[in-house]
């Protein structure tokens, strides 16, 4: 069993449906966090039911990150993004989600997260494909609407043009189409702003995408430095073994597995440099370290990688119950 956890683990089919049995367990056992506040973008005009503690507040949370699973499921399938019949993508990210129990809430995280996920599924399907110019504006539109909430969600914009030139579908109809999709958003926002005469908030936006604040890892708890920690390690391990092992995989899932790996450098770099927004960049960082991580957990199968999956596994065991009842 020890010898053979990791290949257990990724070709089982009842490893997820474990992984989701625990994941529910856990999000009811572990504390009911209080939702970080935040002044950023349009989060303020959600409804207290939304943004307000409490058990309904926790439920919403656990339905989004229970669609997050189910999407990474069907992205996986839709886009082959392993090489054999493995649900480790989901699973990697249920358990990193459950042992981030300060996530457990309704933020604005959460919200960004299934935004940038939806904005993968059209990204993705854009490969060499000559008429993008539809599948491109549907991501970027998920994208412009995860700026409303996260203004600074505007810095990844360079990314995802990198990203359709990296997919061959870059031409001038594909780019004005992300750029009408990046402004429809925005547009819709700015109407309602006008008609409801609070266009200033629109203004508020905007100084919102440049306001940079560097430092603050004063602010980070105990239990958000540990799951930061664990994540990034999994995603370094996860980057350097895809790149060990990159002829092993097919051209279209290395350009796509490549993207991920971009995204996921792009969004740690940026939770480095302003820590002070972890609570909200983190779980959109599970995201890429769930692809990646469930790559690599489902196409290693050395003793070494053996290993490294039975260290992780514990980390985020161990990660879980620090931050829900010791630190």
């Amino acid at each position: 069993m020890f010898k053979n956890f990791q290949h257990r683990l990724a070709i089982s089919p009842t490893s997820l449906h474990t992984v989701v049995f625990i994941m529910i367990v856990a999000w009811i056992l572990a504390p009911k966090p209080a939702p970080a506040e935040s002044t950023m973008g349009l989060w303020n005009l959600m409804p207290n039911i939304i943004t307000g503690g409490g058990l309904m507040n926790t439920l919403l949370a656990f339905i989004c990150a229970s669609a997050v699973v189910y999407i990474l499921g069907e992205l996986n399938i839709s886009q082959i993004l392993l090489r054999v019949n493995s649900r480790a993508i989901s699973f990697t990210f249920a358990a990193l989600i459950t042992a981030a129990t300060f996530t457990h809430c309704m933020q604005v995280g959460v919200v960004l997260m299934l935004c940038l996920l939806l904005s993968y599924f059209t990204l993705f399907s854009a490969y060499q494909i000559e008429d993008s110019a539809t599948l491109i504006y549907v991501s970027f539109l998920y994208l412009g609407t995860g700026i409303l909430i996260y203004p600074q969600a505007v810095w990844f914009v360079p990314v995802y043009w990198l990203s359709v030139y990296i997919l061959r579908a870059i031409n001038s109809r594909s780019m004005c189409a992300s750029v009408l999709g990046l402004i429809t958003p925005l547009w819709v926002a700015g109407s309602i702003a006008y008609c409801t005469d609070h266009i200033q908030m629109i203004g508020q936006l905007f100084s919102q995408m440049v306001d940079f604040s560097w430092g603050g890892y004063s602010t980070l708890t105990a239990p958000q430095i540990l799951i930061l920690v664990v994540a990034l390690l999994l995603f370094l391990i996860s980057f350097v073994d895809f790149y060990t092992r990159w002829g092993l995989d097919k051209t279209r899932t290395r350009i796509l597995l490549s993207i991920v790996s971009l995204h996921g450098m792009v969004i740690y770099l940026t939770i480095l440099l302003q820590p002070t927004h972890l609570h909200t960049l983190i779980p959109v960082a599970f995201i890429p370290t769930a692809i990646m991580g469930g790559h690599y957990v489902a196409n290693d199968a050395t003793p070494i990688s053996n290993i490294m999956t039975w260290t992780l596994t514990l980390a985020i065991i161990i990660g879980f119950i620090l931050s829900s009842w010791i630190l």
